[in-house]
């Protein structure tokens, strides 16, 4: 009985979150399976990426892909992409791998407050459609995903231009107009 009022509450969950944003449900969960399955292709690909030599990111946001972190060899970058291209359902893939050394759990923290800060920051203005923009910060270079105008786009731009601690923005938005 627990199990499916834990299933009833996480559907209702999701219900109320689908109604944030202009995504549908269905659109989320799918986005949720291409970034797993884009995660299990990429450590399928070779040993080293799933490994203490490489630090992969996926995130999906209306079948648009980011690969992001970082790999150590150039092979790598490309067999990354490679294996995230065989996966059904991408519509576009953006190979944002850096050839680098992994990056310490320190960068990974500042990461993380980082986009934290974004994204409250991005909440508090109300120029800004915060429920249409998802933030992903790696190694200080902010990714900014969502379905937005270009107006939407350039309000959440000038937000993040003055989050300190910012070294680079990239854009992967899809436009409505």
């Amino acid at each position: 009985m627990k199990r499916y009022f834990d299933i009833a509450t996480v559907l209702a969950f999701l219900l109320l979150v689908s109604a944030c944003g202009n995504r549908s449900l269905g659109s989320k969960i799918d986005d949720q399976f291409i970034a797993s399955e884009v995660v299990k292709a990429v450590e399928r690909a070779h040993p080293d990426l799933p490994g203490p030599t490489s630090h992969i990111v996926v995130s999906s946001y209306n079948g648009v892909v980011l690969l992001g972190g970082q790999t150590p060899r150039a092979e790598l970058k490309a067999l990354a992409e490679r294996a995230a291209r065989g996966v059904r359902g991408i519509s576009k893939l953006h190979n944002e791998l850096e050839v680098a050394p992994p990056t310490t759990s320190l960068v990974r923290g500042n990461d993380a407050l980082l986009t934290s800060n974004i994204k409250a920051q991005l909440l508090a203005d109300s120029r800004v459609a915060s429920t249409k923009i998802k933030v992903i910060t790696e190694n200080g270079v902010v990714f900014l995903l969502g379905i937005v105008t270009h107006q939407q786009a350039s309000d959440a731009l000038a937000v993040v231009q003055n989050a300190a601690g910012v070294q680079k923005i990239v854009k992967l938005f899809q436009y409505l107009d």
